[in-house]
């Protein structure tokens, strides 16, 4: 079947049928680079373990320090499910590195390399996808043609700059979770794919080994069903090929079995009611925008090529992507393995996009993402002076206590960012002829420069707001001195009351005590939401919570010693 961009003679959809040399201009390497380091890097650095990755966190650091199985990891008593691989990548750069990046920071550069891995194998199959004859424009009938390896990059850049862009990798893809190491296995088995044509042994290895990561990850399930959907569409269409993608779908499969045999079978999904659907609309149109437009119209104009292989992978693995999310109830971390298909998609739409449809792209993103950076500095004005009155009340009730410093080298990124923001606005708008990916840059540059801006500006009191340091060690000290005036001898222990296992593993990294369920009898301590039963033999000797969390408050109780007759 033919391509829009391909000289055969069945009909062709309606678009350019050739492109300018100044079309498929290089976007510089040093800008790109230093682009993808500007969103990589906040999230990651200067931030305490929160909720969101709190447990993970607790697992790996107790792997480390080898108080829990690596095999069949429990915390507090209590199994912890999630992936082998992810805990095992933590633990180990704990064990490697956390004498001097620390704990925290040691566990998540894994997951920052992760993430890094995900966006460039993500360029790079984009990368061979648009090499393939079916993916490149037509030679013009003047004038010199256009460099397959140069209509190839120009492609890529723009394929990750759409990946940039989505909204939905910003939260989920800055934590030291598995979600980020399934993304990175999803995006190495896209450039295994778009190898398989020319290197069959190379892309089996690829495709193997994205499989096997997304069943150490607790994602067996999707292993197993993307390995039949690959058989599905790609079978038969590459003969050469098929010996080494019949190997690398096989170790696919049996990985996924035995994982999901050792861990009880994760998938749990149903038949969606209306409720759902509409959340799944609701949900998944800002998690994967800009991707989603740019993908449905890409496809709406490659509607003849469909099969094409360029297409086909992608659209059959974003298509799995979501209707797994949505069988699982819209969970939004299925959602992220369905960017990187969405964003090659969304590549191959910048080609036939019209002019249009990139001016509207375009004025949202400077509109939209201005005013974001302009109510973050407003904010961080009303932290640092006081002013407007509206803005710093908001903070001092969300954020009771905060006592804001000023960081030079915080507030010098948030200005070099915000100025080459606008830097970026005056190039895109001035009257000179732009490549493929003219119409990703404003939108990856606002996402960065958002989450720059809160990454430097709000971190500190996000963090302030959000850790469970101050818990813990509140919790610590209220301990040690119980047990100095009652003379108790040895660790003490914690036992938890109505409180769950995310809060117990923050509380029990930061303050170093022992939650413990099974020796509840034994415990003189008692921490929880409520007090312990019977109530007359505990006393209360202290009370708190994160600022600003007012239904979170927690209460520390002491044993009371047994009266003598």
């Amino acid at each position: 079947m033919s391509s829009p961009f391909s000289h055969g003679q069945t009909r062709r959809p309606r678009v350019r049928p050739s492109l300018q040399p100044g079309a498929v201009g290089k976007l510089s390497r040093p800008l790109l680079l230093l682009l993808c380091a500007a969103y990589l890097l906040p999230g990651f650095i200067g931030r305490d373990p929160w909720r969101t990755d709190g447990l993970s966190f607790a697992v790996m650091w107790q792997m480390a320090q080898g108080l829990t199985s690596w095999v069949h990891p429990t915390l507090y008593g209590q199994a912890v499910s999630g992936g082998w691989l992810a805990h095992w990548l933590g633990a180990g750069s704990i064990q490697l590195l956390g004498s001097w990046l620390g704990p925290v920071l040691a566990s998540r550069l894994p997951f920052m390399l992760a993430l890094a891995a995900s966006m460039s194998l993500t360029w790079y199959a984009a990368f061979h996808f648009a090499r393939h004859d079916d993916a490149q424009p037509v030679r013009p009938a003047f004038g010199p043609p256009i460099a397959p390896n140069d209509y190839a990059r120009a492609i890529a850049d723009g394929v990750l700059l759409t990946l940039l862009a989505t909204l939905g990798l910003l939260g989920r893809g800055h934590e030291a979770s598995t979600q980020v190491v399934q993304l990175a296995a999803v995006s190495g088995i896209l450039l295994g794919i778009s190898l398989l044509p020319r290197k069959p042994w190379k892309s089996a290895s690829l495709i193997a080994t994205g499989l096997l990561c997304l069943a150490l990850t607790a994602a067996g399930w999707f292993a197993l069903l993307l390995s039949f959907t690959l058989g599905l569409v790609l079978w038969g269409s590459l003969r050469r090929a098929n010996w080494a993608l019949m190997l690398a779908l096989a170790i696919g499969v049996l990985s996924a079995l035995w994982a999901e045999s050792q861990m009880g079978w994760m998938l749990r999904g149903k038949w969606p009611d209306l409720d759902t659907l509409a959340n799944f609309f609701r949900i998944g149109l800002w998690f994967t925008w800009p991707a989603w437009p740019l993908a449905a119209w890409g496809l709406w104009r490659w509607r003849e090529s469909l099969m094409a292989w360029h297409l086909r992978p992608a659209w059959a693995l974003a298509a799995l992507a979501l209707l797994s999310a949505l069988a699982l109830g819209n969970n939004d971390k299925v959602f992220l393995l369905a960017l990187p298909p969405l964003a090659i998609l969304s590549g191959f739409a910048l080609p036939v996009l019209r002019r249009a449809g990139l001016a509207a792209i375009d004025w949202f993103a400077v509109l939209f993402y201005s005013l974001l950076a302009l109510v973050v500095w407003v904010m961080w004005l009303a932290m640092f002076i006081g002013w407007p009155a509206k803005p710093a009340a908001n903070i001092a009730r969300l954020a009771p206590g905060f006592q804001f410093s000023l960081d030079p080298v915080a507030l010098a990124i948030s200005l070099f960012a915000t100025l080459a923001w606008g830097a970026v606005v005056v190039w895109r708008t001035g009257r000179h002829r732009h490549p493929l990916w003219k119409g990703m840059v404003l939108s990856a540059s606002g996402v960065t420069l958002a989450w720059v801006l809160v990454g430097s500006l709000w971190m500190p009191v996000l963090n302030y707001a959000s850790t469970y340091r101050n818990v813990g060690r509140e919790v610590a000290h209220a301990v040690q001195s119980a047990s100095a005036l009652s003379m108790q001898v040895g660790s003490p222990c914690l036992q938890p009351v109505a409180i769950d296992l995310t809060t117990q593993a923050l509380i029990g990294y930061w303050s170093r005590l022992d939650f413990s369920a099974s020796r509840k009898a034994q415990c003189t301590y008692a921490l929880g939401a409520r007090a312990p039963l019977p109530a007359s033999q505990w006393r209360l000797i202290w009370r708190g919570g994160r600022p600003g969390d007012r239904g979170g408050t927690l209460y520390l109780y002491q044993r009371l010693a047994p009266s003598r007759p």
